[in-house]
Protein backbone atom coordinates (compact mmCIF):
# COMPACT_ATOMS: atom_id res chain seq x y z
CA UNK A 1 0.00 0.00 0.00
CA UNK A 2 1.20 3.76 -0.78
CA UNK A 3 1.91 6.01 1.80
CA UNK A 4 -0.72 8.36 -0.19
CA UNK A 5 -3.18 5.14 -0.10
CA UNK A 6 -2.72 4.67 3.80
CA UNK A 7 -3.15 8.75 4.39
CA UNK A 8 -6.35 8.64 2.47
CA UNK A 9 -7.82 5.59 4.58
CA UNK A 10 -6.34 7.32 8.25
CA UNK A 11 -8.12 10.72 6.68
CA UNK A 12 -11.12 8.21 6.48
CA UNK A 13 -11.24 6.91 9.94
CA UNK A 14 -10.64 10.24 11.23
CA UNK A 15 -13.88 11.83 9.41
CA UNK A 16 -15.64 8.26 10.72
CA UNK A 17 -14.92 8.82 14.18
CA UNK A 18 -16.92 12.30 14.13
CA UNK A 19 -20.03 10.22 13.33
CA UNK A 20 -22.71 8.22 15.73
CA UNK A 21 -24.32 5.22 15.76
CA UNK A 22 -27.51 6.46 15.93
CA UNK A 23 -26.95 8.15 12.52
CA UNK A 24 -25.57 4.84 10.89
CA UNK A 25 -28.98 3.06 12.42
CA UNK A 26 -31.42 5.66 10.99
CA UNK A 27 -29.63 5.46 7.58
CA UNK A 28 -31.05 1.94 7.29
CA UNK A 29 -34.49 2.33 8.49
CA UNK A 30 -36.12 2.10 5.31
CA UNK A 31 -33.90 -1.04 4.19
CA UNK A 32 -36.55 -3.66 3.56
CA UNK A 33 -33.93 -5.49 0.63
CA UNK A 34 -31.52 -6.16 2.84
CA UNK A 35 -31.57 -7.53 6.65
CA UNK A 36 -30.46 -10.49 8.90
CA UNK A 37 -30.91 -13.92 8.42
CA UNK A 38 -31.03 -15.85 11.84
CA UNK A 39 -30.03 -19.55 11.73
CA UNK A 40 -32.42 -21.74 14.61
CA UNK A 41 -30.25 -24.95 15.91
CA UNK A 42 -31.04 -27.17 12.87
CA UNK A 43 -29.93 -24.20 10.45
CA UNK A 44 -33.49 -23.31 9.52
CA UNK A 45 -33.57 -19.28 8.13
CA UNK A 46 -35.98 -16.64 9.16
CA UNK A 47 -35.08 -13.18 8.05
CA UNK A 48 -35.52 -10.18 9.00
CA UNK A 49 -35.23 -6.53 6.98
CA UNK A 50 -33.40 -3.72 8.38
CA UNK A 51 -36.45 -1.93 8.42
CA UNK A 52 -38.18 -4.07 10.20
CA UNK A 53 -34.91 -4.77 12.66
CA UNK A 54 -34.91 -0.87 13.12
CA UNK A 55 -39.02 -0.69 13.84
CA UNK A 56 -38.46 -3.17 16.48
CA UNK A 57 -35.58 -1.45 18.11
CA UNK A 58 -37.12 2.11 18.03
CA UNK A 59 -40.35 0.19 20.28
CA UNK A 60 -37.73 -0.87 22.40
CA UNK A 61 -36.49 2.48 22.84
CA UNK A 62 -39.65 3.06 24.01
CA UNK A 63 -39.78 1.03 26.11
CA UNK A 64 -37.23 2.09 27.62
CA UNK A 65 -38.27 5.78 28.24
CA UNK A 66 -41.86 4.63 29.35
CA UNK A 67 -40.20 2.84 32.32
CA UNK A 68 -38.47 6.60 33.14
CA UNK A 69 -34.95 5.53 31.38
CA UNK A 70 -33.18 9.12 30.17
CA UNK A 71 -30.29 9.64 28.26
CA UNK A 72 -27.21 8.56 29.98
CA UNK A 73 -28.90 6.20 31.60
CA UNK A 74 -27.23 2.41 31.81
CA UNK A 75 -28.87 -1.12 31.50
CA UNK A 76 -27.82 -4.46 31.83
CA UNK A 77 -28.61 -7.06 28.74
CA UNK A 78 -28.25 -10.19 29.83
CA UNK A 79 -29.77 -11.60 26.47
CA UNK A 80 -28.50 -15.20 24.87
CA UNK A 81 -30.95 -15.33 21.94
CA UNK A 82 -29.16 -13.28 19.27
CA UNK A 83 -32.34 -11.75 17.91
CA UNK A 84 -32.94 -10.13 21.25
CA UNK A 85 -29.84 -8.66 21.89
CA UNK A 86 -29.32 -6.82 18.21
CA UNK A 87 -32.60 -5.30 18.77
CA UNK A 88 -32.15 -4.05 22.37
CA UNK A 89 -28.49 -3.06 21.75
CA UNK A 90 -29.54 -0.93 18.66
CA UNK A 91 -32.96 0.26 20.90
CA UNK A 92 -30.44 1.44 23.83
CA UNK A 93 -28.23 3.61 21.55
CA UNK A 94 -31.08 5.17 19.49
CA UNK A 95 -32.52 5.77 23.28
CA UNK A 96 -29.33 7.03 24.24
CA UNK A 97 -28.86 4.86 26.97
CA UNK A 98 -25.28 2.90 27.03
CA UNK A 99 -26.27 -1.10 27.24
CA UNK A 100 -23.85 -3.32 28.97
CA UNK A 101 -24.68 -6.42 27.28
CA UNK A 102 -23.46 -9.89 29.79
CA UNK A 103 -23.10 -13.49 28.65
CA UNK A 104 -26.07 -15.61 30.38
CA UNK A 105 -25.26 -18.05 32.62
CA UNK A 106 -25.94 -21.11 30.58
CA UNK A 107 -22.69 -22.54 28.64
CA UNK A 108 -19.64 -20.93 29.94
CA UNK A 109 -20.50 -20.71 33.73
CA UNK A 110 -23.09 -21.78 36.27
CA UNK A 111 -25.57 -19.88 37.74
CA UNK A 112 -23.88 -19.15 40.85
CA UNK A 113 -20.93 -17.92 38.92
CA UNK A 114 -22.77 -15.76 36.13
CA UNK A 115 -25.03 -13.87 39.66
CA UNK A 116 -21.99 -12.73 41.22
CA UNK A 117 -20.93 -11.65 37.67
CA UNK A 118 -24.21 -9.89 37.54
CA UNK A 119 -23.88 -8.24 40.65
CA UNK A 120 -20.27 -7.15 40.14
CA UNK A 121 -20.90 -5.68 36.65
CA UNK A 122 -24.87 -3.95 37.75
CA UNK A 123 -22.36 -2.14 40.49
CA UNK A 124 -19.42 -1.13 38.72
CA UNK A 125 -21.53 0.32 35.72
CA UNK A 126 -24.44 1.70 38.16
CA UNK A 127 -27.00 0.00 36.12
CA UNK A 128 -30.34 1.85 36.27
CA UNK A 129 -32.60 -1.50 35.20
CA UNK A 130 -31.13 -4.99 33.64
CA UNK A 131 -33.58 -6.50 30.75
CA UNK A 132 -33.44 -10.51 30.50
CA UNK A 133 -34.71 -13.32 28.12
CA UNK A 134 -37.55 -15.18 29.51
CA UNK A 135 -35.78 -18.04 30.63
CA UNK A 136 -32.92 -15.96 32.43
CA UNK A 137 -35.41 -13.47 34.97
CA UNK A 138 -36.47 -16.25 37.14
CA UNK A 139 -32.87 -16.86 38.16
CA UNK A 140 -32.17 -13.25 39.00
CA UNK A 141 -33.79 -13.59 42.54
CA UNK A 142 -32.65 -10.86 44.68
CA UNK A 143 -29.52 -9.79 42.87
CA UNK A 144 -31.74 -6.25 41.69
CA UNK A 145 -32.82 -5.38 44.91
CA UNK A 146 -29.21 -5.94 45.86
CA UNK A 147 -27.87 -3.13 43.77
CA UNK A 148 -28.56 0.13 44.89
CA UNK A 149 -28.78 1.82 41.46
CA UNK A 150 -31.45 -0.96 40.14
CA UNK A 151 -34.88 0.44 39.57
CA UNK A 152 -36.48 -2.61 38.10
CA UNK A 153 -35.85 -5.67 35.64
CA UNK A 154 -37.91 -6.20 32.73
CA UNK A 155 -38.31 -9.14 30.06
CA UNK A 156 -37.28 -8.19 26.75
CA UNK A 157 -40.67 -8.76 25.21
CA UNK A 158 -42.11 -6.83 27.74
CA UNK A 159 -40.67 -3.74 26.42
CA UNK A 160 -41.32 -4.18 22.77
CA UNK A 161 -45.09 -2.21 22.36
CA UNK A 162 -47.15 -1.04 19.84
CA UNK A 163 -45.62 2.75 19.85
CA UNK A 164 -41.94 3.77 17.96
CA UNK A 165 -39.53 5.94 19.91
CA UNK A 166 -40.81 9.63 18.72
CA UNK A 167 -37.18 11.18 18.58
CA UNK A 168 -33.81 9.46 18.49
CA UNK A 169 -31.79 10.69 21.68
CA UNK A 170 -29.23 13.17 21.02
CA UNK A 171 -25.71 12.33 21.11
CA UNK A 172 -22.36 13.18 20.08
CA UNK A 173 -19.16 11.04 18.95
CA UNK A 174 -17.86 11.99 22.58
CA UNK A 175 -21.11 10.38 23.78
CA UNK A 176 -20.56 6.43 25.70
CA UNK A 177 -22.45 4.69 22.96
CA UNK A 178 -22.20 1.26 25.41
CA UNK A 179 -20.36 -0.85 28.10
CA UNK A 180 -17.71 -3.52 26.85
CA UNK A 181 -16.69 -5.21 30.13
CA UNK A 182 -13.22 -6.88 30.26
CA UNK A 183 -12.96 -10.35 29.71
CA UNK A 184 -11.61 -10.68 33.58
CA UNK A 185 -9.23 -13.51 32.15
CA UNK A 186 -6.44 -12.35 34.31
CA UNK A 187 -8.59 -9.72 36.58
CA UNK A 188 -11.86 -8.59 38.00
CA UNK A 189 -13.82 -7.69 34.94
CA UNK A 190 -13.71 -3.34 34.34
CA UNK A 191 -16.11 -1.50 31.74
CA UNK A 192 -14.72 0.00 29.29
CA UNK A 193 -16.17 2.91 27.81
CA UNK A 194 -16.49 2.80 24.27
CA UNK A 195 -18.13 6.07 22.56
CA UNK A 196 -19.91 6.37 19.55
CA UNK A 197 -16.46 8.21 17.67
CA UNK A 198 -14.36 5.10 19.16
CA UNK A 199 -17.04 2.51 17.68
CA UNK A 200 -18.05 4.18 14.53
CA UNK A 201 -13.72 4.84 13.85
CA UNK A 202 -13.33 1.01 14.29
CA UNK A 203 -15.94 -0.31 12.47
CA UNK A 204 -14.53 2.02 9.08
CA UNK A 205 -11.34 0.63 10.03
CA UNK A 206 -12.14 -2.82 9.90
CA UNK A 207 -14.43 -2.42 6.62
CA UNK A 208 -11.01 -1.00 5.39
CA UNK A 209 -8.78 -3.21 6.33
CA UNK A 210 -10.97 -6.62 5.42
CA UNK A 211 -12.08 -4.78 2.20
CA UNK A 212 -15.95 -5.06 2.93
CA UNK A 213 -18.01 -3.70 -0.01
CA UNK A 214 -21.69 -3.54 -1.03
CA UNK A 215 -21.29 -6.68 -1.92
CA UNK A 216 -19.99 -7.98 1.00
CA UNK A 217 -21.88 -11.23 3.39
CA UNK A 218 -21.11 -11.50 7.16
CA UNK A 219 -21.59 -14.87 8.88
CA UNK A 220 -21.12 -15.08 12.39
CA UNK A 221 -22.12 -17.29 15.50
CA UNK A 222 -19.39 -15.31 17.65
CA UNK A 223 -21.40 -14.22 21.05
CA UNK A 224 -23.36 -10.58 20.58
CA UNK A 225 -22.20 -9.57 24.28
CA UNK A 226 -18.66 -9.82 23.07
CA UNK A 227 -17.00 -6.81 21.34
CA UNK A 228 -15.55 -9.22 18.73
CA UNK A 229 -19.32 -10.15 17.68
CA UNK A 230 -20.86 -7.34 18.45
CA UNK A 231 -18.53 -4.92 16.78
CA UNK A 232 -16.00 -7.06 14.62
CA UNK A 233 -19.38 -8.44 12.41
CA UNK A 234 -22.92 -7.46 13.71
CA UNK A 235 -22.44 -3.87 13.64
CA UNK A 236 -20.35 -3.32 10.97
CA UNK A 237 -22.56 -5.50 8.42
CA UNK A 238 -25.46 -3.53 9.87
CA UNK A 239 -24.50 -0.07 9.94
CA UNK A 240 -23.32 -1.00 5.99
CA UNK A 241 -26.25 -2.16 5.24
CA UNK A 242 -25.59 -5.65 3.98
CA UNK A 243 -26.81 -8.87 4.19
CA UNK A 244 -25.79 -10.66 7.51
CA UNK A 245 -26.27 -14.21 8.85
CA UNK A 246 -26.40 -14.87 12.78
CA UNK A 247 -25.79 -18.28 14.21
CA UNK A 248 -26.23 -18.33 18.68
CA UNK A 249 -22.91 -19.72 20.20
CA UNK A 250 -24.67 -22.71 21.43
CA UNK A 251 -25.82 -23.51 17.86
CA UNK A 252 -21.38 -23.66 16.70
CA UNK A 253 -20.87 -25.67 19.60
CA UNK A 254 -23.37 -28.10 18.94
CA UNK A 255 -22.31 -28.44 15.35
CA UNK A 256 -19.67 -26.36 14.40
CA UNK A 257 -20.50 -27.58 10.53
CA UNK A 258 -23.52 -25.52 10.57
CA UNK A 259 -21.50 -22.23 10.89
CA UNK A 260 -19.56 -23.21 7.15
CA UNK A 261 -22.35 -24.75 5.71
CA UNK A 262 -23.84 -21.31 6.51
CA UNK A 263 -21.25 -19.75 4.63
CA UNK A 264 -21.33 -21.99 1.55
CA UNK A 265 -24.99 -21.75 1.30
CA UNK A 266 -25.20 -17.53 1.53
CA UNK A 267 -21.99 -17.43 -0.60
CA UNK A 268 -20.15 -15.66 2.46
CA UNK A 269 -17.08 -13.63 2.61
CA UNK A 270 -16.55 -12.31 5.72
CA UNK A 271 -16.71 -14.02 9.00
CA UNK A 272 -14.34 -14.45 12.78
CA UNK A 273 -13.59 -16.91 15.21
CA UNK A 274 -10.96 -17.42 17.99
CA UNK A 275 -7.77 -20.20 17.11
CA UNK A 276 -10.22 -22.94 18.79
CA UNK A 277 -13.17 -22.46 16.75
CA UNK A 278 -11.03 -23.73 13.34
CA UNK A 279 -9.65 -26.54 15.00
CA UNK A 280 -13.30 -27.81 16.33
CA UNK A 281 -14.39 -27.78 12.72
CA UNK A 282 -11.32 -30.09 11.51
CA UNK A 283 -12.10 -32.27 14.35
CA UNK A 284 -15.81 -32.48 13.70
CA UNK A 285 -16.04 -32.16 9.90
CA UNK A 286 -15.50 -35.51 8.11
CA UNK A 287 -14.25 -35.63 4.12
CA UNK A 288 -17.75 -36.30 3.07
CA UNK A 289 -18.91 -32.73 4.92
CA UNK A 290 -16.19 -31.20 3.66
CA UNK A 291 -17.11 -32.10 0.25
CA UNK A 292 -20.36 -30.67 0.45
CA UNK A 293 -19.24 -27.37 0.79
CA UNK A 294 -18.24 -24.89 -1.33
CA UNK A 295 -16.29 -21.93 0.79
CA UNK A 296 -14.78 -20.35 -2.52
CA UNK A 297 -16.70 -16.67 -1.65
CA UNK A 298 -15.01 -16.50 1.23
CA UNK A 299 -12.00 -13.87 1.06
CA UNK A 300 -11.58 -13.32 4.88
CA UNK A 301 -11.54 -16.01 8.17
CA UNK A 302 -10.44 -13.28 10.42
CA UNK A 303 -8.91 -15.19 13.78
CA UNK A 304 -8.26 -13.55 16.78
CA UNK A 305 -9.43 -13.10 20.62
CA UNK A 306 -7.11 -15.48 21.62
CA UNK A 307 -3.21 -16.63 20.54
CA UNK A 308 -3.14 -17.64 16.71
CA UNK A 309 -1.74 -21.18 16.67
CA UNK A 310 0.12 -21.56 12.74
CA UNK A 311 -0.53 -25.05 12.93
CA UNK A 312 -4.36 -25.21 13.70
CA UNK A 313 -4.44 -22.64 10.81
CA UNK A 314 -2.26 -24.60 8.35
CA UNK A 315 -4.69 -27.95 9.40
CA UNK A 316 -7.77 -25.80 8.27
CA UNK A 317 -6.74 -24.55 5.22
CA UNK A 318 -5.67 -28.11 4.14
CA UNK A 319 -8.81 -29.45 5.38
CA UNK A 320 -11.30 -27.44 3.60
CA UNK A 321 -9.06 -27.29 0.79
CA UNK A 322 -11.20 -29.37 -0.95
CA UNK A 323 -14.28 -27.29 -0.35
CA UNK A 324 -12.36 -24.64 -2.60
CA UNK A 325 -11.30 -22.48 0.70
CA UNK A 326 -8.30 -20.32 -0.36
CA UNK A 327 -5.23 -20.13 1.80
CA UNK A 328 -5.10 -16.10 1.73
CA UNK A 329 -8.67 -16.23 2.93
CA UNK A 330 -6.97 -16.78 6.86
CA UNK A 331 -6.32 -13.06 8.65
CA UNK A 332 -4.94 -13.03 11.96
CA UNK A 333 -5.98 -10.03 13.78
CA UNK A 334 -4.81 -8.24 16.94
CA UNK A 335 -7.51 -6.27 19.47
CA UNK A 336 -8.43 -5.43 22.19
CA UNK A 337 -11.78 -3.96 24.22
CA UNK A 338 -9.76 -0.54 25.59
CA UNK A 339 -9.02 0.07 21.81
CA UNK A 340 -12.55 -0.95 20.93
CA UNK A 341 -11.59 -3.76 19.15
CA UNK A 342 -9.21 -4.13 16.33
CA UNK A 343 -5.64 -3.27 16.23
CA UNK A 344 -3.62 -4.85 13.75
CA UNK A 345 -5.03 -7.02 10.36
CA UNK A 346 -3.41 -9.18 8.32
CA UNK A 347 -3.08 -7.69 4.37
CA UNK A 348 -6.13 -8.60 2.69
CA UNK A 349 -5.65 -11.43 0.15
CA UNK A 350 -2.22 -12.87 2.05
CA UNK A 351 -2.89 -15.64 4.37
CA UNK A 352 -0.35 -16.43 7.46
CA UNK A 353 2.76 -15.60 7.71
CA UNK A 354 4.83 -17.01 10.34
CA UNK A 355 8.54 -15.74 11.59
CA UNK A 356 10.62 -18.24 13.04
CA UNK A 357 12.80 -17.12 15.52
CA UNK A 358 15.40 -18.73 18.10
CA UNK A 359 12.84 -20.01 21.46
CA UNK A 360 15.68 -19.41 24.37
CA UNK A 361 16.40 -16.20 22.89
CA UNK A 362 12.98 -14.84 22.92
CA UNK A 363 12.04 -15.87 26.25
CA UNK A 364 15.07 -14.70 27.94
CA UNK A 365 16.39 -12.31 25.89
CA UNK A 366 13.56 -11.23 24.70
CA UNK A 367 14.75 -10.68 21.02
CA UNK A 368 13.22 -12.09 17.82
CA UNK A 369 16.71 -13.90 16.34
CA UNK A 370 17.30 -16.43 13.76
CA UNK A 371 17.31 -19.77 15.32
CA UNK A 372 21.02 -20.89 15.83
CA UNK A 373 20.49 -24.70 15.53
CA UNK A 374 18.09 -27.06 14.67
CA UNK A 375 15.27 -27.88 16.87
CA UNK A 376 15.33 -24.76 18.68
CA UNK A 377 13.12 -23.19 16.68
CA UNK A 378 9.41 -20.96 17.51
CA UNK A 379 7.29 -20.29 15.31
CA UNK A 380 5.36 -16.77 15.61
CA UNK A 381 2.55 -15.46 13.52
CA UNK A 382 2.16 -12.39 12.40
CA UNK A 383 -1.15 -10.12 13.22
CA UNK A 384 -0.63 -7.93 10.58
CA UNK A 385 -0.22 -4.27 10.23
CA UNK A 386 -1.96 -1.19 12.37
CA UNK A 387 -5.30 -0.32 11.38
CA UNK A 388 -5.65 2.79 9.27
CA UNK A 389 -4.99 5.88 11.96
CA UNK A 390 -3.83 3.95 14.40
CA UNK A 391 -0.12 3.95 15.66
CA UNK A 392 1.27 0.61 17.40
CA UNK A 393 4.59 0.83 19.38
CA UNK A 394 6.90 -1.88 21.86
CA UNK A 395 8.11 -0.24 24.76
CA UNK A 396 10.47 -1.78 27.46
CA UNK A 397 9.15 -2.12 31.60
CA UNK A 398 11.00 1.55 32.14
CA UNK A 399 8.75 2.90 29.45
CA UNK A 400 11.22 3.25 26.38
CA UNK A 401 10.45 2.28 23.46
CA UNK A 402 12.07 -0.44 21.18
CA UNK A 403 13.58 -1.17 17.99
CA UNK A 404 12.18 -3.34 15.86
CA UNK A 405 12.71 -7.59 16.95
CA UNK A 406 12.91 -6.41 20.24
CA UNK A 407 9.56 -7.96 22.63
CA UNK A 408 8.05 -5.53 25.48
CA UNK A 409 4.33 -4.42 26.10
CA UNK A 410 2.34 -3.43 22.92
CA UNK A 411 1.23 0.00 23.10
CA UNK A 412 -1.48 1.58 21.11
CA UNK A 413 -2.38 5.08 20.33
CA UNK A 414 -5.29 6.50 17.91
CA UNK A 415 -9.66 7.45 17.54
CA UNK A 416 -10.44 4.19 18.49
CA UNK A 417 -8.82 4.12 22.06
CA UNK A 418 -11.62 4.22 24.67
CA UNK A 419 -11.99 6.98 27.46
CA UNK A 420 -10.79 4.41 29.91
CA UNK A 421 -13.25 2.66 32.55
CA UNK A 422 -16.53 3.50 33.76
CA UNK A 423 -15.84 4.87 37.69
CA UNK A 424 -12.52 3.78 37.99
CA UNK A 425 -9.88 6.45 37.32
CA UNK A 426 -6.97 4.52 39.04
CA UNK A 427 -7.49 1.56 36.41
CA UNK A 428 -8.13 4.23 33.77
CA UNK A 429 -4.80 6.36 34.70
CA UNK A 430 -3.38 2.77 35.00
CA UNK A 431 -3.57 2.01 31.20
CA UNK A 432 -2.21 5.34 30.05
CA UNK A 433 1.55 6.00 29.67
CA UNK A 434 2.52 9.75 31.11
CA UNK A 435 2.17 10.43 26.92
CA UNK A 436 -1.04 9.29 26.24
CA UNK A 437 -0.34 5.81 24.72
CA UNK A 438 -2.62 2.59 25.64
CA UNK A 439 -0.89 0.17 27.83
CA UNK A 440 -2.37 -3.39 26.66
CA UNK A 441 -0.06 -5.56 28.91
CA UNK A 442 0.05 -7.98 25.88
CA UNK A 443 4.13 -8.58 24.97
CA UNK A 444 4.87 -8.39 21.23
CA UNK A 445 7.69 -7.05 18.83
CA UNK A 446 7.59 -5.62 15.40
CA UNK A 447 9.54 -6.57 12.67
CA UNK A 448 8.34 -4.85 8.80
CA UNK A 449 5.74 -2.69 10.31
CA UNK A 450 3.76 -5.79 11.44
CA UNK A 451 3.18 -6.83 14.90
CA UNK A 452 3.93 -10.40 16.53
CA UNK A 453 2.11 -10.99 19.62
CA UNK A 454 3.93 -13.44 22.20
CA UNK A 455 1.57 -13.68 25.38
CA UNK A 456 0.64 -11.30 28.23
CA UNK A 457 3.14 -9.69 31.23
CA UNK A 458 1.01 -11.90 33.36
CA UNK A 459 0.97 -14.93 31.56
CA UNK A 460 4.75 -15.45 31.68
CA UNK A 461 5.83 -18.55 34.14
CA UNK A 462 9.31 -18.68 35.36
CA UNK A 463 10.62 -21.60 36.05
CA UNK A 464 14.43 -22.16 37.08
CA UNK A 465 15.05 -18.69 35.72
CA UNK A 466 13.59 -19.48 32.22
CA UNK A 467 10.20 -18.25 30.70
CA UNK A 468 7.39 -19.63 29.42
CA UNK A 469 4.42 -18.19 28.06
CA UNK A 470 1.13 -20.25 29.12
CA UNK A 471 -0.59 -19.81 25.58
CA UNK A 472 2.46 -21.85 24.35
CA UNK A 473 2.24 -24.91 26.95
CA UNK A 474 -1.16 -24.84 26.47
CA UNK A 475 -1.22 -25.30 22.76
CA UNK A 476 0.98 -28.20 23.29
CA UNK A 477 -1.61 -30.18 25.54
CA UNK A 478 -4.80 -28.93 23.30
CA UNK A 479 -3.10 -31.10 20.67
CA UNK A 480 -4.06 -34.42 21.90
CA UNK A 481 -6.69 -35.95 20.98
CA UNK A 482 -8.27 -36.62 23.85
CA UNK A 483 -8.08 -32.70 25.12
CA UNK A 484 -10.72 -30.82 24.53
CA UNK A 485 -9.90 -27.95 21.90
CA UNK A 486 -9.11 -25.01 23.57
CA UNK A 487 -9.57 -25.79 27.17
CA UNK A 488 -6.50 -26.25 28.61
CA UNK A 489 -4.94 -23.87 31.30
CA UNK A 490 -1.32 -23.09 32.27
CA UNK A 491 -0.19 -21.58 34.86
CA UNK A 492 2.65 -21.36 37.88
CA UNK A 493 2.49 -21.75 41.81
CA UNK A 494 5.04 -20.77 43.85
CA UNK A 495 7.61 -23.82 44.33
CA UNK A 496 9.10 -25.66 47.02
CA UNK A 497 12.46 -25.35 48.13
CA UNK A 498 14.88 -23.12 46.67
CA UNK A 499 11.53 -20.78 45.81
CA UNK A 500 10.53 -19.63 41.82
CA UNK A 501 7.41 -21.14 40.39
CA UNK A 502 6.41 -24.85 39.20
CA UNK A 503 4.10 -26.05 36.48
CA UNK A 504 0.65 -26.66 36.39
CA UNK A 505 -1.88 -27.73 33.87
CA UNK A 506 -5.27 -28.37 34.03
CA UNK A 507 -7.07 -29.73 31.17
CA UNK A 508 -10.67 -30.95 30.21
CA UNK A 509 -10.64 -34.33 28.86
CA UNK A 510 -13.37 -35.43 26.04
CA UNK A 511 -13.46 -38.71 27.57
CA UNK A 512 -14.42 -40.48 31.09
CA UNK A 513 -12.03 -42.13 33.55
CA UNK A 514 -8.83 -42.39 31.51
CA UNK A 515 -7.41 -39.43 33.26
CA UNK A 516 -4.46 -40.62 34.54
CA UNK A 517 -3.41 -41.91 31.08
CA UNK A 518 -4.22 -38.00 30.04
CA UNK A 519 -2.20 -36.77 32.33
CA UNK A 520 0.83 -38.64 31.46
CA UNK A 521 0.24 -37.89 28.03
CA UNK A 522 -0.02 -33.87 28.43
CA UNK A 523 3.34 -34.61 31.04
CA UNK A 524 5.34 -36.50 28.41
CA UNK A 525 4.44 -33.88 25.15
CA UNK A 526 5.00 -30.79 27.34
CA UNK A 527 8.52 -32.45 28.71
CA UNK A 528 9.99 -32.82 24.68
CA UNK A 529 8.89 -29.86 23.36
CA UNK A 530 9.43 -27.09 25.62
CA UNK A 531 12.28 -29.36 28.01
CA UNK A 532 10.37 -28.67 31.22
CA UNK A 533 8.32 -30.91 33.10
CA UNK A 534 4.83 -30.12 34.48
CA UNK A 535 5.04 -30.60 38.87
CA UNK A 536 1.27 -31.19 37.96
CA UNK A 537 -1.31 -32.28 35.57
CA UNK A 538 -5.25 -31.74 36.26
CA UNK A 539 -7.56 -33.65 34.01
CA UNK A 540 -11.29 -32.65 34.63
CA UNK A 541 -14.60 -33.08 33.30
CA UNK A 542 -16.46 -30.29 30.37
CA UNK A 543 -17.45 -27.11 31.51
CA UNK A 544 -15.11 -27.74 34.76
CA UNK A 545 -12.51 -24.82 34.20
CA UNK A 546 -13.70 -20.79 34.39
CA UNK A 547 -14.14 -18.55 31.38
CA UNK A 548 -15.31 -15.59 30.06
CA UNK A 549 -18.17 -14.11 28.35
CA UNK A 550 -16.32 -14.50 25.11
CA UNK A 551 -15.23 -18.89 26.41
CA UNK A 552 -11.94 -17.23 26.55
CA UNK A 553 -10.28 -19.81 29.67
CA UNK A 554 -10.07 -16.96 33.06
CA UNK A 555 -6.53 -18.39 34.02
CA UNK A 556 -5.67 -16.33 37.34
CA UNK A 557 -9.52 -17.33 38.26
CA UNK A 558 -8.36 -21.52 37.32
CA UNK A 559 -4.90 -20.88 39.61
CA UNK A 560 -6.64 -19.23 42.38
CA UNK A 561 -9.54 -22.13 42.57
CA UNK A 562 -6.44 -25.24 41.95
CA UNK A 563 -4.64 -23.74 44.95
CA UNK A 564 -7.51 -23.19 47.46
CA UNK A 565 -8.39 -26.94 46.33
CA UNK A 566 -11.76 -26.28 45.07
CA UNK A 567 -11.51 -26.50 41.55
CA UNK A 568 -14.56 -27.64 40.07
CA UNK A 569 -16.84 -27.51 43.23
CA UNK A 570 -18.78 -24.52 41.51
CA UNK A 571 -20.35 -26.85 39.57
CA UNK A 572 -22.49 -29.03 42.35
CA UNK A 573 -22.39 -32.85 40.35
CA UNK A 574 -20.58 -31.81 37.79
CA UNK A 575 -19.25 -35.12 37.30
CA UNK A 576 -22.54 -36.93 37.02
CA UNK A 577 -23.72 -33.96 35.05
CA UNK A 578 -21.07 -34.97 32.49
CA UNK A 579 -22.12 -39.15 32.54
CA UNK A 580 -25.56 -37.67 32.01
CA UNK A 581 -24.59 -35.36 29.11
CA UNK A 582 -22.70 -37.97 27.58
CA UNK A 583 -25.54 -40.49 27.35
CA UNK A 584 -27.70 -37.87 25.43
CA UNK A 585 -24.64 -37.47 22.82
CA UNK A 586 -24.08 -33.59 24.01
CA UNK A 587 -20.44 -34.33 25.19
CA UNK A 588 -19.96 -35.57 21.85
CA UNK A 589 -21.22 -32.64 20.32
CA UNK A 590 -19.56 -29.87 22.89
CA UNK A 591 -15.87 -31.01 23.24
Amino acid sequence: MSLNEHARQADAVLSASRQTLSDAFVNIRDRRDRGVTFLDVKGRPKFRSYADLYDAASRFARGLRDRGLEPGDTLLLALPEPEEALIAIMGSMLAGCPPAPIYPPMGFLGVPAFLRYLEHVARRAQAKRVVAGSQITPLLGAVPSDVPSITGVDKFQSLIGANTLERVADVTPETTAFLQFTSGSTASPKGVQVTHGNLSANLAMIRVGSYMDENSCVVTWLPVYHDMGLIGTCLNAITMGIPLVVLSPRTFLRDPGLWLTAISENKGTHTAAPNFAYGLCVKRMGPEKVRALDLSSMTTFICGAEPVIPATMERFVEHFAEAKLSATAMAPAYGLAEATLAVTFTPHGRGVICDTVDSAKLSQDRIAAAASQAGKEQRVPSCGRPMPGLEVRVADEQGNVLPERYVGEVQVRGPSVTPGYIHDPEATARSRTPDGWLRTGDLGYLAAGELYPCGREKDVIIIHGRNYHAHDLEAIASELADVRTGNVVAFGVPGRGEGGEELVLVAESRVIDDNDRIAKEIRGRIAEAMMVTPQDVRVVPPGTLPKTSSGKLKRSATKDLYIAGTLGQDRPSYLAAWKSALRSGIARITG
